[in-house]
């Protein structure tokens, strides 16, 4: 797998953590069509991966936040 920068992982799970929120916001409104559903489980994956690469980057990358707080938990 190609090595990334801490800091391009950080902006990738904070994108993919705004995008789950506006879904989840657009789902609850009720104005979402079907698809909304399979692309909210697409970024769920996505968001669950990111979370697992940030897990490993972290344990060698002094300085990095923790991932809760990158995604306003």
């Amino acid at each position: 797998m190609p090595r990334i920068k801490a800091q391009t992982l950080v902006i990738a799970i904070q994108a993919v953590d705004w995008q789950l929120r506006s879904l989840r916001d657009e789902l609850a409104s009720g104005a979402a069509g079907e698809e909304a559903y399979q692309l909210l489980e697409d970024w769920s994956r996505a968001a669950e991966d990111l979370e697992h690469a940030y897990d490993s980057e972290a344990a060698t990358v002094i300085n990095l936040p923790p991932y809760h707080e990158l995604v306003g938990g």
